[in-house]
C-alpha cells in the first residue's frame, strides 16, 4: 500500500487528503466514526486514481460549521486535485455520505457516479438526539467517551469479539479525532435532510448497507433508494457500519463492477 499525503489550498481553505493509484479519479469520504484510512484495506482492488479526502475538521482539512459547507469543502478540493477532469466518482460512509449527497446535489456538474456506504436521505425523528447525546459527552469527557458507542456501531460485536486488533486501531483514530470537529458534525447530521433534494440528483448511484449497520439502518437506505431516480441498493449480510473494514472482499464484490461501469 502506498498512499501519499499531500494538502491543497483552496478558496475555502486547506484540505489533506491520501492518494493513492494513477488513471480516473475516484474521492472518498470517510465516516464520522473512522478517518480516511478506513478505505485503504479496498484500494488495491479497484483501479483509478484515489483520493482520500479529510473532511473539513478531519486531519489538517479547514473546519466548517454545516454539512453545506463540508460539501462545498470538498467541491473545491476536487476541483483543486481534478481539475483536467470533468467528473468524478465519490465514495462515502456514514457522515461522508451524507456529504457525497451534498456535493451532488449543490455541484452536480463534478460527480460522475456516488457510492453510498451507510447512508440514508434523513435519520427518523427518534434517531436525531443520539446525535446531540453524542456531542454533549466528547464535550464533557473527550472522544474517548463515545469510543465504545463507536464501535458496536463500525463493528459488530461478533467482529469485535474476534478482531480485539481492530478495536484498538479504530479506538486509536477515534481518539487522534478533534473533538470540536466530532461535535460539529454530530450537530450536522442531527438535522440532514435530503428527502426534496434525492429526486434531482440523477447521476447512477449505488447504495450499499450491512444488514447490521445500527447507525445507518436498511430501512434508510431503502428510503433513499425509493427516492433517488437512478440507484439500485445492495444489502451485506451480517455487516455493520464500515463494511470496507470489517469484510473488504465482500464490500469489493458488491461495489467493482458499479464502479468500472463506464
Amino acid at each position: 500500500m502506498d498512499t501519499m499525503t499531500r494538502t491543497t489550498t483552496t478558496k475555502r481553505g486547506q484540505v489533506s487528503y491520501g492518494e493513492h493509484g494513477s488513471g480516473p479519479s475516484i474521492a472518498f469520504f470517510h465516516s464520522l466514526l473512522t478517518d480516511r484510512t478506513a478505505f485503504e484495506p479496498v484500494l488495491d482492488g479497484l483501479a483509478g486514481r484515489a483520493l482520500l479526502f479529510d473532511l473539513p475538521g478531519f486531519g489538517a482539512t479547514a473546519p466548517e460549521t454545516d454539512l453545506d459547507g463540508f460539501a462545498d469543502s470538498m467541491a473545491a478540493a476536487i476541483t483543486s486535485v481534478c481539475d483536467d477532469e470533468t467528473r468524478v466518482t465519490v465514495v462515502g460512509n456514514g457522515l461522508g455520505a451524507f456529504v457525497a449527497l451534498g456535493l451532488a446535489a449543490r455541484h452536480p456538474d463534478l460527480v460522475g457516479k456516488l457510492l453510498l456506504v451507510g447512508c440514508g436521505a434523513t435519520f427518523p425523528e427518534e434517531a436525531r438526539p443520539a446525535f446531540g447525546n453524542m456531542a454533549g459527552l466528547v464535550e464533557e469527557n473527550g472522544m474517548e467517551a463515545v469510543t465504545p458507542i463507536a464501535l458496536r456501531r463500525i463493528f459488530t460485536e461478533e467482529y469485535l469479539s474476534q478482531h480485539p486488533e481492530a478495536a484498538a486501531e479504530r479506538g486509536e483514530v477515534l481518539a487522534r479525532t478533534e473533538p470540536t470537529a466530532f461535535m460539529t458534525a454530530c450537530l450536522a447530521l442531527r438535522s440532514v435532510d435530503f428527502t426534496e433534494q434525492a429526486p434531482s440528483i440523477d447521476m447512477p448511484v449505488l447504495i450499499v448497507v450491512g444488514d447490521r449497520d445500527a447507525a445507518t439502518p436498511p430501512a434508510m437506505a431503502e428510503e433513499l433508494d425509493s427516492l433517488l431516480p437512478n440507484s439500485r441498493m445492495v444489502t451485506l449480510p451480517g455487516i455493520a457500519h464500515a463494511p470496507q473494514l470489517q469484510d473488504p472482499p465482500g464490500f469489493l464484490e458488491a461495489v467493482v463492477d458499479f464502479l468500472e461501469e463506464s
